[in-house]
């Protein structure tokens, strides 16, 4: 036993000279990140508020979310919502302070995730943020190298909109549909309806060419107008359309959100459990777990 003493000794130390997640001094985690090419997921919480207290007492400690951010690399910080309200809109956009997001080693947002999350949802997104890091990276590179290319702006863009980022994005697909980018304009109408802007979203969808995308968009569209009915059906329309990729798997979320909300649970409960099934682990296999637990428990934390 004496023998094993000094291993265990050394075990107990290197433990505790690992970094603590979700650290709170800003400059410190900022700069080790910077010094080690690290990305950072940076947490705004809202102390007092119920959902926010819950995110930091059960979600940012959950084995899942901790085993992303090591997964990832990613250095981990805390920052205080309120006190910190122009970081979070530097980082984040608008909103009311609470949420999540990544930065690169450089400092700049790169993936973003506002509002309470379950932790499910979370480390999905850590590790969607974590596989496309590259991708930003060599995306910038291109826009760098071509800066008055629309095309290097449409595809930084429309990167930086799939990750959730909404700072500086719309001035990227802006650019590009200037430049003749048609696909733009209906990336820029999702962009605005993310941050419920409905009428500057719907001025970009009329002068979007039709595509099944473009059919997803509008379901998004009038969701956020609370249009339930119409978005279930634009949401049909695009899955038999033959839309692919990641719009794929948000038609499928939200035209099972959308049945929900019109009433239709049975219908919904169908297309949300087939999405739990066929995407668990991507942040739309988790938004349709959680929406299913709402649906069971409608006193359980959610948002549409």
């Amino acid at each position: 036993m004496r023998r094993a003493l000094p291993w265990l000794a050394l075990l107990l130390c290197g433990c505790a000279a690992a970094p603590p997640p979700w650290q709170t001094a800003e400059a410190p985690a900022l700069a080790a990140a910077r010094a080690d090419g690290r990305d950072v997921a940076v947490f705004f919480a809202l102390p007092g508020r119920e959902q926010s207290d819950r995110m930091e007492t059960a979600v940012l400690r959950d084995a899942a979310v901790l085993d992303a951010l090591r997964r990832g690399g990613f250095q981990s910080l805390r920052l205080d919502g309120f006190a910190r309200q122009r970081l979070f809109a530097q980082w984040i956009g608008g909103g009311e302070g609470m949420g999540v997001c990544v930065l690169d080693a450089q400092g700049r947002a790169y993936a973003a995730r506002p509002g309470p999350q379950d932790a499910p949802e979370l480390a999905a997104f850590l590790d969607f943020a974590a596989a496309h890091r590259d991708d930003v990276l060599a995306a910038r590179a291109e826009l760098a190298r071509a800066a008055a290319d629309g095309l290097a702006e449409y595809r930084l863009g429309v990167l930086l909109l799939e990750l959730g980022c909404r700072v500086g994005t719309d001035e990227l697909l802006i650019t590009a549909a200037q430049r003749g980018v048609v696909d733009a304009h209906h990336r820029l109408a999702r962009l605005y309806a993310l941050d419920g802007l409905v009428e500057r979203s719907r001025q970009w969808l009329r002068s979007a060419v039709p595509s099944p995308e473009r059919t997803v968009t509008e379901g998004y569209v009038l969701f956020k107008e609370r249009r339930h009915a119409e978005a279930a059906a634009a949401f049909e329309q695009a899955l038999q359309q033959g839309v692919g990729g990641q719009d794929r798997l948000r038609a499928r979320l939200y035209l099972g959100k959308a049945l929900h909300e019109h009433g239709r649970d049975d219908e919904a409960r169908q297309w949300l459990l087939a999405l739990v099934a066929d995407a668990p682990a991507t942040t739309f296999g988790a938004a349709a777990a959680h929406t299913l637990t709402h649906m069971q428990d409608p006193t359980h934390d959610h948002s549409h």
